[in-house]
């Protein structure tokens, strides 16, 4: 079978919206390529191995499983995160607070240590340190498989030796201390408008993650309420 015929093959499976780039993102994975090589490459023949495995992750796909906790793998902010079910699939929506964070502390020729708060698979954290070189962080997040991979990111992408995670339930864990900001894209969805959420989230991704409380406002209010205890006099707050 060639490429070709295993693409056509898998739009033809799938339904959804995003059937055409779960497929390069699928085919790209499992061969190992990228998607530019795959669109150039449609006469390619593939194993029989392979194809087996492409259709068994459509079978996967066919159940609402999002792609990403197929691949095992998201980029984000030109880096590749690894990827595992019960943490969040990052957003690409994201970047803007990466961005906008690394345009503001770029401005710094200090040493600065700064404190993220619901740390996910540690893509905003690791997008910081990796462009931002006289930056340490220290990363919470109550979910101790978020912290765990963080640290298998952190350790991926050479910046382990500058962050520090704990395990925590926003400050409960973390000692006293003062950071030179507060980062954080907290769950902010209303807790009535989970169940209009898209199958493909609602019932892969954890809801902890996306539960913001009765009007979406509570880890905003939680984060505000106690942040001056750990923040020099001079501070950045970053909140999405």
């Amino acid at each position: 079978m060639t490429i070709r015929q295993i693409y056509t093959y898998c739009i033809n499976e799938l339904n959804s919206d995003e059937k055409y780039i779960d497929t390069e993102l699928l085919i790209a994975h499992v061969l190992k390529k990228d998607r530019l090589y795959i669109k150039l490459n449609l006469d390619e023949e593939i194993s029989v191995e392979d194809e087996n495995y492409v259709k068994s992750c459509i079978n996967e796909l066919k159940t609402g499983k999002p792609i990403h906790y197929i691949t095992k793998v998201r980029d984000f902010f030109g880096l590749d995160f690894f990827v595992e079910e019960g943490v969040l699939i990052p957003r690409s929506d994201t970047e803007f607070l990466v961005q906008e964070s690394i345009n503001a502390l770029n401005k710094f020729d200090k040493k600065l240590h700064g404190l993220e708060i619901g740390v996910g698979s540690g893509i905003i954290s690791l997008s910081l340190l990796k462009n931002i070189s006289n930056l340490k962080m220290t990363c919470i997040d109550i979910n101790e498989k978020a912290i765990s991979l963080s640290r298998k990111n952190s350790e991926n992408l050479g910046v382990s030796d500058r962050i520090l995670l704990i395990n925590s339930n926003l400050y409960e864990n973390l000692p006293i201390q003062e950071f030179d900001f507060i980062i954080s894209n907290p769950p902010y969805i209303p807790t009535d408008d989970i169940k209009s959420l898209e199958d493909k989230v609602k019932n892969f991704e954890p809801i902890n993650a996306l539960d913001g409380r009765k009007d979406g406002l509570y880890f905003y209010d939680e984060i505000l309420k106690e942040s001056k205890k750990y923040l020099k006099k001079d501070f950045f707050i970053f909140l999405r």
